[in-house]
């Protein structure tokens, strides 16, 4: 029995080295709110801004003189929930990206807080965009989380009462999860009602543990603890496994480190903070997942040193391969001779016009030398017709890879062969 080996190719050495490019991700993807100015009659209640990955083009998106904050874009990119004020107390909105069309999406009754002001905030989106998460105080001033959709529609609660104070959603990758913070700690809700919620953290003395973010592969957490007697970014597994301070106080200065948001690729984490060098005031800072090459992305305007607070990226996917075709898809005669193919892609992606494909491995079902095959292209080569006289015919594999600006990656493959003979 013939054995077969495979040789694999792999062309995306240099394009996909982790952090080549620092906060890579499509534009205006980072959302934010601050009390910065821009001028000297400019309100200083919060506003909301986005801004590009690695900080450029911060752009206003808010303009009336209620406060808005807490905003989180839609995985398509197409809205931004936010919390805000502008009705006489907080209740959750949603605007187009661009700012325009707000729309109240809850319509709380003052009446059923019991005379506590209305607090809707802290909404995210789903990953599938169907949904958005939220803390509210709308029963009876009990903090807790609902789920409501970007219409205003179906309005549910998630966690009641009875089970503590619930807040900070934020959803897994798949959807089917909440952490929470529950009283002092992370907390994980399963929506499916196949498991009992699970704690992560289990805080002692006056510490508190919050704002828990979701790995995109969903295997690990970033939250703010105290622990350590200051707030500061940690991360965990998802189990709870393994928990480790990424932001360790330096100095003796004020040092804060909180509301911790995930880059699309997971290789960053946004987080909100305090330090020396940028002033008394909260800035919007970046860094590894591991903790190092802290850099700071916004800062002191000019006419404010207006606090700039709790960025969130948005959720992105990899791009969808909806078609593979090789030209042409048989070769024959098999008369060792190099024959030129190509292959199409029908890719599509909800956050990068034009992610980047190319063949990233050829393997063969039969042995093959480095010199059957060859990339003229991207997406083009060469491969030679040839296969084993004693075999059913060689079958060529080739891989291909699209990535987005995010460095989010999908594969597909197609086959091309080399028939035993004319009947194929």
């Amino acid at each position: 029995m013939k054995t077969h080996r495979t040789f694999v190719l792999s062309l995306l050495t240099a394009m996909m080295t982790t952090g080549a490019l620092a906060q890579s991700g499509p534009p205006v993807s980072v959302a934010f709110h601050t009390s910065r100015t821009e001028n000297a009659t400019d309100i200083s209640n919060n506003k909301i801004y986005v801004m590009d990955p690695d900080g450029s083009s911060q752009s206003r998106r808010t303009f009336d003189t209620s406060n808005n904050q807490r905003p989180d874009i839609s995985p398509d990119g197409s809205k931004i929930a936010f919390a805000s004020n502008r009705s006489g107390h907080f209740e959750i909105w949603v605007m187009n990206a661009d700012g325009s069309n707000a729309l109240l999406v809850t319509k709380t009754d003052p009446t059923t807080t019991g005379g506590a002001a209305v607090t809707n905030t802290w909404p995210r989106w789903s990953p599938d965009g169907e949904w958005i998460a939220f803390q509210s105080n709308v029963v009876g001033n009990s903090i807790q989380i609902y789920v409501i959709r970007p219409n205003g529609m179906d309005m549910t609660p998630v966690t009641v009462a009875s089970s503590g104070v619930n807040q900070f959603p934020a959803w897994s990758p798949d959807g089917t999860r909440l952490a929470v913070r529950r009283n002092v700690d992370i907390v994980i809700l399963d929506l499916t009602g196949g498991s009992a919620p699970a704690q992560l953290t289990f805080a002692t003395g006056a510490a508190f543990n919050q704002m828990a973010a979701w790995s995109p592969d969903g295997t690990r957490i970033a939250f703010l603890s105290t622990r350590d007697g200051y707030p500061s970014v940690f991360l965990m597994k998802a189990n709870g496994d393994d928990q480790t301070n990424l932001t360790p106080k330096v100095g003796t200065d004020n040092w804060v480190s909180r509301a911790p948001a995930w880059s699309p690729n997971g290789e960053y984490i946004y987080f909100t903070g305090v330090r020396t060098a940028s002033g008394p005031n909260e800035q919007v800072y970046v860094m590894r997942a591991d903790g190092s090459d802290v850099r700071a992305l916004t800062g002191p305007p000019s006419i404010s040193n207006g606090a700039s607070l709790e960025a969130s990226v948005r959720r992105v996917s990899p791009p969808t391969i909806m078609s593979l075709t090789a030209t042409p898809d048989v070769l024959w005669p098999a008369n060792h001779k190099m024959v030129p193919v190509s292959l199409k892609v029908g890719v599509s992606d909800n956050s990068d016009p034009q992610p980047e494909c190319r063949i990233t491995g050829v393997t063969s079902n039969e042995t093959i030398a480095r010199t059957d095959w060859q990339m003229t292209g991207s997406l083009t080569g060469e491969l030679l017709a040839e296969r084993s006289g004693g075999g059913r015919g060689r079958i060529y594999t080739l891989t291909v890879t699209c990535t987005n600006s995010s460095e989010l990656s999908s594969t597909a493959t197609v086959n091309i062969s080399v028939p035993h003979d004319q009947r194929k």
